[in-house]
This record gives C-alpha cells, structure tokens and sequence, in this order.
C-alpha cells in the first residue's frame, strides 16, 4: 500500500487537487509536480504520462478503499465484491468534484483511457483482492467485467443523491450479469 509520502501517492493527490479546479485537458504533469512539491525530473520514474497518471490516481483510490473496506468471508463473493466496489465510490466521495471533471476529461480523451486500460482493469482485480473473491481461472477476466460495471456505474455515481440508491441499483444489477456470465 502507497503511503502519502510516496511519490506516486503525492502525484495523485496533487492531481485529483487540481482536477477538482482545472479540466483534465488543461492539466499537465508539470503543473501536478509542482502541487505534488516533487521536481519534475523525478516524475518519470513514477508518471510518464497522462495514462499513468490515471493509473496513480486509480491506485491511491484503492489504497483507501483497502483503509477502509473489511472483508466478511462468510457473505457470498458477489456480495463482498458489491462492498469493496461500493467502499470505493464512498473513498472517492470527497473528491467528487475532481472524479466528475476527470470523467468529463476522460469522454473527450479516449486514448488515454486505451493507454490506461491495464491500470484500469489492475484496479478493478484489486477490488476482488480486497473482496476475497481473486480465486479461480478467469480471474483476469472478472477484472475486466468488474472493470466494465464500474465504469457503467460511475456516471450514475455522480449524479447519484447521498444514499447512492442509484448507484447501488447499476452496480447490483452489473454484477448480477456478470455472475450469470462468469
């Protein structure tokens, strides 16, 4: 687990700062260290890239969720994989201000999104992780679908009211199929 002194853990939330003011087409990773107070020069070594920027940022989101998250291996793994899923948007709930604009950014960026898809389906594998639910052959595989339900679900999120009924209904529903298909 990154710890707030970790380089990559700055950057991220250096980044998700700013992007809570400045859209992601105007955000640069010059700006990000500077936030991060890291020169630029060590950058590379830990973000050489807008992609690899959403990657730090999905790894940050998932070191707090992994704070925060307990495990119940007496509940069903679709359940325990509802729970982490759902202690996520929770963990991002403070920043949602900055997803929003990182998702409005992202619509309009979709190479990084293809760039970033190893760090995007990584984050969903770590929530199966956190869930216990990272057994059998497809794992891979649930990660991508996982991944999917996510990404169908965090639109619904930033609309959704603080019960985040909305946001559980997608996601129940996503995970249900995906149960059904896996």
């Amino acid at each position: 687990m990154a710890t707030p002194h970790d380089p990559s853990a700055k950057l991220a939330d250096a980044a998700l700062k700013l992007l809570a003011k400045t859209p992601w087409s105007e955000l640069t990773l010059a700006r990000v260290a500077k936030a991060a107070k890291l020169p630029l020069a060590r950058l590379r070594g830990h973000v050489d890239g807008k992609p690899a920027l959403l990657g730090a940022i999905l790894t940050r989101l998932g070191d707090e969720t992994a704070a925060r998250y307990k495990s119940d291996p007496k509940s069903p793994a679709r359940d325990r994989v509802f729970d982490a899923a759902m202690t996520w948007f929770e963990v991002s709930g403070a920043r949602k201000q900055a997803m929003r604009t990182l998702h409005d950014g992202l619509k309009r960026d979709p190479l990084t999104l293809v760039a970033a898809r190893e760090d995007i389906v990584r984050a969903a594998g770590w929530l199966l992780t956190l869930a216990e639910a990272d057994t059998g052959p497809a794992i891979p595989l649930r990660a991508l679908a996982l991944a999917a339900a996510m990404a169908r679900a965090f639109p619904v999120w930033l609309d959704d009211g603080k019960d985040l009924a909305k946001t559980m209904a997608r996601l129940d529903g996503d995970l249900r199929r995906m149960e059904r298909l896996l």
